[in-house]
């Protein structure tokens, strides 16, 4: 397994303003030295754009700093821009898709997966016709994973953030049912804790499906400080097989250093990196 660290204006290392201004991109490159001083080999951002300038800057950030471009985060779309997948308003749902898109583009250069996570939104009513929207955004998403060689990873997420795709086997069961050949599961401890009855028998169970893989303690926080057994749930996800990314996608508290220190020493203490 391979290990990441989680860099976006939300969650991880978290920076303000994120790609907006020159000091922002000056923190990423200091962000992203301080992530492979660690000993982590990548890192994961969260993007809602798709603007070229941009993102030629970050993979010139990201190929200084000898990481690799783990994977691409999708959800600030949703979070922030009120974009989704499931969007009555055809328009937004129009453009959500087409930066997702975009993004997958940029992701294959990189070798990177891409995910789909908030960016589906969290309608107030779910019916066939959301799930119809759901279904075909996700098709044509799979569709351009496939033709860019890359593989999407469709995140199970807590009741509490959305109404859709909560566990492993929702998301599972959509994948096999509308057969997305290049989509796979992203499992994260965090939401696992809240929905999931056994975290272990979720990860056994779902090992063949999974693409991609968050770990956070129960409250959030870096591993160590919560009561989940990260090391214990880390074995089982190496024992399956997998042989994929992991990243770190916790609070930055007590700040951004610390989080991605204190990360690095939980997984040196247990032998993972």
């Amino acid at each position: 397994m391979r290990f990441a660290f989680v860099v976006s204006s939300s969650i991880g290392y978290q920076i303000d303003s994120l790609y907006q201004n020159e000091s922002s991109f000056d923190e990423f490159a200091k962000a992203l030295h301080i992530i492979k001083q660690q000993g982590f080999g990548g890192v994961e951002l969260n993007l809602n754009f798709d603007d070229q300038r941009k993102l030629s800057r970050i993979k010139r950030a990201i190929d200084d700093s000898g990481l690799k471009l783990a994977a691409i985060g999708t959800g600030l779309l949703y979070a922030r821009d009120r974009l989704s997948f499931t969007d009555r308003d055809f328009d937004k749902r129009t453009k959500a898709l087409s930066i997702v898109k975009n993004l997958i583009h940029f992701a294959s250069g990189e070798h990177a997966v891409v995910i789909i996570g908030l960016v589906r939104g969290s309608p107030s009513t779910r019916d066939e016709a959301t799930e119809e929207r759901l279904r075909e955004s996700l098709m044509q998403c799979d569709r351009e994973a496939k033709e860019n060689g890359i593989r999407i990873a469709l995140e199970a997420i807590n009741r509490y953030e959305t109404n859709l795709l909560n566990t492993a086997s929702d998301a599972v069961t959509l994948i096999e049912k509308e057969k997305l050949a290049a989509t796979g599961l992203l499992l994260d401890t965090f939401h696992m804790n809240i929905e999931e009855q056994s975290i272990c028998d979720t990860i056994r169970n779902a090992a063949p499906r999974i693409v991609h893989f968050h770990i956070a303690d129960s409250n959030r926080l870096p591993p160590g400080h919560g009561h989940l057994k990260i090391d214990d749930l880390l074995r089982i996800l190496e024992d399956s097989g997998y042989t994929g990314w992991v990243s770190a996608e916790a609070l930055p508290r007590p700040n951004n250093t610390k989080a991605v220190t204190e990360t690095a020493e939980f997984l040196k203490t247990h032998k993972f990196i």
